[in-house]
This record gives C-alpha cells, structure tokens and sequence, in this order.
C-alpha cells in the first residue's frame, strides 16, 4: 500500500475517494494532501475522506463517501439503498442513512445520516468499498424516517409487489426494529398483511373501513367459480354480495393493452355474476364521501348469500 500503484488502486477501487489515513497509509504527508486541496486537485467531502477529483458526487459515489466515512461494518440502508435498488417509489432524499456498529463513534456531518445499532442487517448486499442493506431492512428503517404515510406505502407495497422481499420479512423488521417512530411502518405493514398490495388499494381500503354497513372486505383474494373456473383477482371482494372493488391508475393503465386487459378481467367476473365497481386513486383521495355510497348504494342493491363465486 505504500505505492503508487497501490494507492491508485485504492483509489480507483473506491471511486476517486480516499480517507486521510488511508492516503497518509500510502505513503502521502500531511502536507501533500493539504497541496492537493489548495490546488484544487482534491476537494473535501465529509471530515477525514477527500475526492481527488473536482466537480459534483454522482449517487454511487455519495453512497461510497458515506460508507467509508462510516467506517469499518458501516451499512447504507434507508431510501438511499432502496434508490441503489432501482425502487421505482424510493424517496427523493439528499441525506444518506448509515448503520454504524458500537463501539465506533461516529455523528451525522453533512449528506451522512448515521444511525447506531447493535442489530446490524444480516444480509447486505455487497459491493466494492461498500454493503448495502437487504430491501427489508432498508424499507423499514426508510418507513422511520419521517416521510408522508403514501410515501411509505408506495415503496412498500412495491417492493412486496415486485417480490423484492415479503410481508413476513417486513413484519419481522416491524417487531424487531425499534419502536421510536415506527407508527407508519407498523400501520403499512398491518395493510400488506390484510392482503394490500399498493398504495392506491391501502387508501380505498381506508374509506371502506369506515362504512357500518359493509361486512368484510377481502383484498387480493383468489377467486374461483363454482365451476371451478380460476377468475382474475380484484383488489377488493365481498363474498356476501359478490362485489369486486378495483382501484384503476391511469399510471398502470396509460396503453390501449393494458386498458383491454382490465375490461377483460371486469367481463370474465361479470360472465359469473360479479358486479365490479372501479374507482380512480383521485376519486379515494379527492371525494372519499362518493366512492364509500357508491360501494354501500351497489352493497344494498345485490342480492345476499352470492356463492357463484367464492374467495379463497
């Protein structure tokens, strides 16, 4: 390490960033590394780690000053690592949350968030220079970090949706982690244990939860016909009346193929006596009064005891 070569390996590994005692390590004096900044061919990033480059810090190499900063165990976890994911609803946030085991000392500076714990994430992903938490631990540690509740419900039900992990695996972070600000987390993982699987479904289910009229609602269940006929999944269900509950994104929906795939799955159930009432996330969020009489008014109007279909 005491090298050219080796310091230039270093360097390179860890994408033009280096720490004081790494370059003092290399053979570099202190003085060499304070030329280097007077002249402008290094710049100072966070105490202690410098960037022998000038300009902007891409993503990756804020996520590597932050790792290194954090030292050695340090993880990246929170909405940082979901974006390192390519979460599609990972938050658009400029700090970087770390995990730093004890006993290392280290304190939030700059665009580093440092957490300490004793409950290191069992399973990072590891990268150069770097470990990345598992989409479980970074999910419930971002669902802490103070962002609005559909914030917290997009980037979960995503990544359960995507199956970049389980509602098991984010109910053990849930119980496990701490309970300091958890309360959204908590909530958001209740939902995808319900059978919730996006943000759009988590919000009707809420203007739902407030009629006294309607018996359960099932979400995402399987639906198959007394003939034994697997039928496509509504976002809600009601056994009693027969009664599919679909919440349409525009987002989801923006092809004439994919708008055919949805009249397609409305017309299967419909063949089998299924009433589907679809409402737009706008609609639940805009003028949640409408949406709970249309579904009790369609509720009131069906006949009970519909077997046709049933949930499983």
């Amino acid at each position: 390490m005491h090298s050219r070569t080796g310091s230039a390996d270093l360097v390179e590994l860890q994408s033009g960033l280096v720490l004081r005692s790494q370059a003092l390590a290399c053979g570099l004096s202190r003085d060499a590394i304070a030329w280097q900044l007077q002249r402008g061919s290094w710049q100072r990033v966070l105490t202690g780690l410098y960037a022998t480059f000038t300009g902007t810090l891409s993503e990756h190499q804020r996520l590597q000053a932050a790792a290194l900063y954090g030292g050695p165990g340090a993880q990246i976890t929170g909405a940082a690592a979901l974006r390192k994911r390519r979460l599609r609803y990972a938050p658009s946030d400029p700090r970087v949350q770390i995990l730093v085991p004890p006993p290392a000392r280290r304190t939030s500076r700059g665009f580093v968030l440092v957490t300490s714990t004793k409950r290191p994430d069992l399973h990072p992903r590891l990268h150069p220079a770097m470990e990345i938490c598992s989409v479980a631990r970074a999910g419930a540690d971002a669902a802490r970090s103070g962002y609005a509740l559909r914030d917290v419900r997009a980037f979960l039900t995503e990544m359960v949706q995507r199956r970049m992990t389980t509602v098991a695996a984010l109910t053990e972070e849930a119980l496990r982690g701490p309970k300091a600000h958890s309360g959204t987390l908590r909530r958001v993982v209740a939902e995808l244990r319900a059978g919730v699987r996006s943000a759009p479904e988590a919000e009707l289910r809420e203007v739902v939860r407030r009629s006294r009229m309607l018996p359960l609602v099932r979400w995402n269940p399987t639906l198959t016909a007394s003939d034994g006929t697997r039928l496509p999944s509504p976002d809600g269900w009601i056994q009693d009346a027969g009664l599919a509950l679909e919440s349409n994104s525009y987002e989801f929906h923006a092809s004439p193929q994919d708008w055919r795939r949805t009249y397609e799955r409305h017309n299967r159930l419909a063949a089998h006596g299924v009433q589907t009432l679809h409402f737009t996330p706008r609609d639940v969020r805009e003028d949640p009064e409408y949406v709970l009489a249309t579904i009790e008014k369609a509720y009131l109007e069906r006949q009970r005891g519909f077997t046709a279909v049933t949930a499983e």
